[in-house]
């Protein structure tokens, strides 16, 4: 099992890279699964979408969703966490 972390609030269309890719430059292949996350802030837990980018030197996978009024919370799996850029 994937221990998923948060990893930042981000916004629409607002460059945020993992692994060096901007996110909002590739399309995002969601891989039909629901992961249980807990909101950084209020401690909640939300069903978010998996989703893929696959590129041909790698695949970034991610969990996002949406907390309330447009803000949208990132989630990594463990090991990946820290190599947001």
């Amino acid at each position: 099992m994937i221990n998923w972390n948060f990893a930042s609030l981000i916004e629409e269309e607002k460059e945020f890279k993992i692994e060096g890719i901007n996110i909002w430059n590739h399309s995002w292949h969601c891989a039909d699964r629901k992961i249980e996350v807990i909101g950084p802030l209020s401690g909640n837990p939300y069903l978010f979408n998996q989703y893929e980018i696959r590129s041909p030197e790698k695949t970034i996978t991610f969990v996002v969703g949406e907390f309330s009024e447009g803000r949208m919370g990132l989630y990594l799996p463990e090991e990946d966490a820290i190599n947001t850029q």
